[in-house]
């Protein structure tokens, strides 16, 4: 014991301290002399390749060694005693131990060399990696089952998306057809539609005279039917244009209150018995820039559509107003309203609301609205219960070009 609470071992302690790392060790220990005896080893050596205590002892370090590498390592082991280094083997390399009882597993060895009373030895550390082994083993088959799956899952979206372009196209075969019959069909069916409507007229001429109520009424429900088929294939023809993106939005000085009430006077034909239709505007200011047409057009589906789903005998009112640079036009009627869980889908192609089945129509009015006010700048909205919808739209007063 030194002063300063410092303590030293004594000789003797190091050589046990030594002793005992030496039997306890992990992994195996071997020295060996130059001619290969092995001269010491320590129990975890003969545990590792299956010999009892002192059995290794004298005998040639190739012992441990498989049949096949034998012959071999006897010159290996020459030349490392020519020039000896502190070096690892096995890694990198498969290395090979062998038991007792002939079983081969594999293993790392560490080598390190050390001189007692001039004559050179040699020790070396030997490790079983078997266990190490399996367990990169085990996780290269993982890898390779994820890299599997990975590739058959890239395969499988592969084959979506090929599925998926395919699809895309027959689509775009079938709207490019879908187009072409639209604009045939609402081209020819116009020529036919006008020569009815011409030839009604010429009929309404020819018996206004003889004053019979039975052929005026069954010539105004003609003239009916056919503005009815001429909307459809207007609307037909509309939403084909505006996706083929022919549709510009071309702004225009408007006096809204004249507007509103032009096209009033043209509705007013499409109104049931006891309909009413009023309007009114609020404020002084009435002059905006927008697209003329496209006005028309939205205002003029919004009323069509209060006159088609009220009832007889109920008054249907648009007011207009000019607030903070923008215009706002509602609609309210009394009908039947939109059922909640139709709202939604509202302004979709073709959509039609369930309690409105018997009332003849395209399902593409409040599409083409909505797709008008976009081109515009504008918006929608609404509320509906039964016996009471309101639409409401609002607009830039000012648009530019």
């Amino acid at each position: 014991m030194s002063s300063g609470g410092d303590q030293a071992f004594r000789p003797e302690d190091v050589a046990r301290i030594c002793q005992m790392l030496f039997t306890t060790a992990a992994e195996g220990l071997v020295v060996v002399d130059p001619t290969g005896a092995i001269l010491m080893h320590n129990p975890r050596l003969s545990q590792m390749f299956g010999y009892v205590e002192g059995e290794l002892l004298s005998q040639r370090v190739e012992v441990l060694l498989p049949d096949a590498m034998r012959s071999r390592h006897v010159q290996h082991r020459a030349d490392y005693h020519q020039k000896p280094v502190q070096r690892s083997m096995g890694i990198g390399m498969d290395l090979r131990g062998r038991r007792k009882d002939g079983s081969v597993f594999p293993v790392e060895i560490s080598l390190n060399h050390f001189m007692l009373d001039e004559q050179a030895y040699v020790m070396g550390l030997v490790t079983d990696i078997t266990l190490r082994q399996r367990a990169e083993a085990e996780l290269q088959r993982t890898n390779q089952e994820l890299e599997d799956r990975v590739n058959q899952r890239t395969a499988q979206l592969q084959e979506a998306e090929r599925s998926v372009r395919e699809a895309l196209e027959k689509e775009r075969e079938l709207h490019g057809l879908k187009s072409r019959f639209v604009a045939m069909a609402s081209h020819e069916f116009r020529t036919p539609l006008s020569t009815i409507m011409s030839s009604v007229d010429l009929l309404a001429r020819y018996t206004e005279a003889q004053g019979d109520e039975r052929v005026s009424k069954h010539v105004a429900r003609i003239r009916g039917k056919v503005r009815e088929m001429t909307a459809m294939l207007n609307e037909f023809l509309s939403l084909e244009r505006i996706e083929q993106g022919q549709v510009l939005c071309q702004p225009a000085e408007i006096d809204v209150v004249h507007l509103c009430i032009e096209l009033i006077e043209e509705l007013r034909a499409l109104t049931k018995s006891g309909q009413t239709i009023s309007y009114d505007h609020d404020g002084e200011e009435r002059g905006v820039t927008l697209d003329r047409q496209m006005l028309s057009n939205v205002i003029t589906n919004l009323v069509t559509n209060a006159v088609k789903y009220s009832p007889e005998n109920r008054p249907i009112s648009l007011r207009t107003s000019i607030t903070g640079g923008r215009l706002h036009i509602a609609t309210t009627d009394e009908g039947m309203g939109i059922p909640e869980e139709d709202q939604q889908h509202l302004f979709e192609r073709f959509f039609r609301g369930s309690n409105a089945t018997t009332i003849q129509g395209t399902g593409l009015g409040l599409n083409l609205v909505k797709r008008y006010l976009e081109l515009m700048h504008g918006s929608i909205d609404f509320t509906s219960a039964p016996g009471h919808t309101v639409f409401q739209v609002e607009l830039p007063q000012h648009l530019t070009a």
